[in-house]
């Protein structure tokens, strides 16, 4: 038998090991979500880092194709007046080129001049670099390292491509130079000092390359057109479609100048942290490649864990429910137990009780004592019915056997119900008599043709006699009817007694079942005659069930099919 302190182990033994799987399960997909962001965000980081160091290379490329075309010049063999004139012709054919300058260390600036003849660009150009052009920086602090000065070459560029413009050489300006390619002759390069300077006025970016062939000879060089230079430097950016996330070129003042990805700002990007970023290099100061990133970038990951949340959960609750199952079935197994045992108990106390009368009375008359006719008559009748008793009950256990095996097995025949019944009547008239009760009958002359194991309907009508017998109480009247609907014959069979108890009614057919009060348990049974009637009748197609309408006493209702 299980008890309680059983059932309790059981439930420790399997909710503590169930709970630690799933906290051990929810803090392994919390670290498996947040390795997903880390990983994630590293994916970003890399592509961030090519994007800055595509930047930093394509720089470097234009740069050092720009200053070799500077050196390619030769401005010691040229006039500042023809020195002028080609970087003018050159600022004119490239886009790249905003504005051109010339500078001697003694003399100061020679073009573009200070005076009233220059344009405006030239007016602004002269007072953004007001400092390099008066000479009071000198353009040797920022002179470029070997890398710079390595030429970068591209020869599959395309016409166009920012490779095409740092390529392309300052026209020619004399008739000895190459006029079927528009390109000055190959002269040795001359050595002397280059470089790239990042200039920032009104909070703004520039880029000057410069070249002086010469010690304290001319400066000569060119400022970079900046649009031009985004303009085709972006295209060379990768895209970036990975939901929730924005890959940004920002320039020193926060402002975008690239921006690629999902994720769309309502604001200016600098009022919002990124996640990652890192500056492109010396080239463009200050500049930086950054990755935002929002919840919904997590949307794959947070989709991982609530699917394995799902399961970790539905694993979880079959191993709840199989422990409820299991403790169900043990629970009932239990209770099975112990009725068995109070079946066992009960029947060992009826077929005893019966045989204990048989044999008394039998010694009796065996003894021949009791020489008195009526005495012995009325032993011998005592002495039947107990047998009869004894019979009834050990049919029942083996009908119960039979069925909880499957093993039942029904002879079916047709046969007129109503001269069934008024026979099993007349059979039970004297035992129902003794017991106090008045048969009321109500079997109409019509015949009742039924299909269906007739010794099975006595064995169903003998034990609802003697639950009346045993349970009606006080009751003083036993009334059977017979009637007749479209589709059955119902049996009724009503008494006066107490009743039964409405919490109760739908266990009376269960097995072993015997309802716990002062009247059923002075009462000898084993608690399987109803649960065997209801078994039977359902086996041959019919039923019992309460009958619910009487306001008084205990009915049962027999619906048995007919055949025509």
């Amino acid at each position: 038998m299980t008890s309680r302190r059983s059932i309790i182990i059981f439930w420790a033994l399997l909710l503590v090991p169930a709970l630690v799987l799933a906290g051990s399960a929810f803090r392994q997909l919390s670290f498996e979500r947040d390795r997903i962001r880390r990983a994630g965000i590293t994916a970003l980081g890399d592509q961030a880092r090519l994007v800055a160091g595509n930047l930093d290379q394509a720089m470097a490329t234009i740069q050092a194709n720009l200053t070799r075309s500077l050196q390619d010049i030769n401005a010691k063999d040229l006039s500042t007046q023809a020195l002028g004139e080609r970087l003018l012709a050159w600022e004119k054919a490239n886009p790249l080129i905003r504005n051109v300058f010339i500078f001697h260390p003694r003399k100061g600036l020679l073009y573009p001049q200070r005076s009233r003849a220059a344009t405006g660009e030239e007016r602004q150009f002269i007072n953004r670099f007001t400092p390099l052009m008066t000479g009071e920086i000198s353009f040797d602090f920022n002179r470029p390292t070997d890398r710079e000065n390595e030429t970068v070459t591209a020869e599959t560029a395309e016409s166009g491509s920012l490779y095409a413009l740092s390529r392309q050489s300052v026209p020619a300006m004399s008739a000895k130079k190459n006029t079927a390619t528009g390109a000055a002759p190959e002269t040795a390069v001359a050595l002397g000092k280059s470089g790239w300077i990042p200039w920032f006025s009104n909070n703004q970016l520039y880029v000057l390359g410069w070249v002086q062939l010469e010690p304290e000879g001319m400066i000569y060089g060119i400022e970079l057109e900046m649009m031009t230079l985004l303009s085709r430097l972006v295209t060379d950016i990768p895209e970036n479609s990975r939901p929730g996330t924005a890959l940004v070129v920002m320039d020193g003042n926060g402002t975008t100048i690239h921006h690629t990805g999902p994720l769309q700002f309502s604001h200016d990007p600098k009022t919002k942290d990124a996640v990652t970023g890192m500056d492109i290099s010396g080239r463009l100061p200050h500049w930086s490649v950054c990755v935002f990133m929002d919840d919904s970038a997590l949307s794959e990951s947070d989709t991982f864990l609530v699917i394995a949340l799902i399961l970790v959960g539905i694993l979880v609750t079959a191993i709840i429910s199989a422990g409820v199952l299991i403790t169900r079935l043990t629970l009932a197994q239990s209770r099975d137990a112990r009725q068995k045992i109070s079946f066992v108990a009960a029947v060992s106390h009826e077929l005893k009780t019966p045989l204990t009368s048989i044999r008394m009375y039998a010694e009796l008359l065996l003894s021949k004592r009791v020489s008195n006719p009526a005495k012995q008559q009325a032993y011998l009748e005592v002495m039947v019915a107990e047998s009869e008793r004894l019979t009834r009950l050990i049919n029942n256990i083996l009908d119960f056997g039979k069925l909880e095996q499957g093993r039942k097995k029904y002879r079916i025949r047709e046969f007129d119900m109503g001269e069934f019944l008024i026979e099993c009547i007349r059979t039970n008239r004297i035992r129902l008599k003794k017991a106090g009760f008045e048969l009321i009958t109500q079997v109409p002359d019509q015949a009742f043709p039924v299909k269906t194991d007739r010794d099975a309907m006595a064995q169903v009508f003998l034990n609802l006699m003697d639950n009346a017998i045993k349970y009606a109480g006080s009751g003083r009247f036993l009334k059977i009817i017979l009637d007749r609907t479209s589709h059955d014959a119902q049996i009724k069979i009503q008494d006066d007694g107490p009743g039964i108890d409405p919490g109760l009614r739908d266990k009376i057919f269960d097995k072993f079942f015997r309802a716990d009060n002062s009247l059923t348990t002075s009462k000898p049974g084993s608690g399987l005659g109803l649960s065997i009637t209801r078994h039977m009748l359902r086996d041959l197609g019919g039923d019992i069930v309460m009958d619910t309408k009487l306001t008084r006493g205990a009915g049962f209702i027999i619906r048995i099919p007919i055949h025509e």
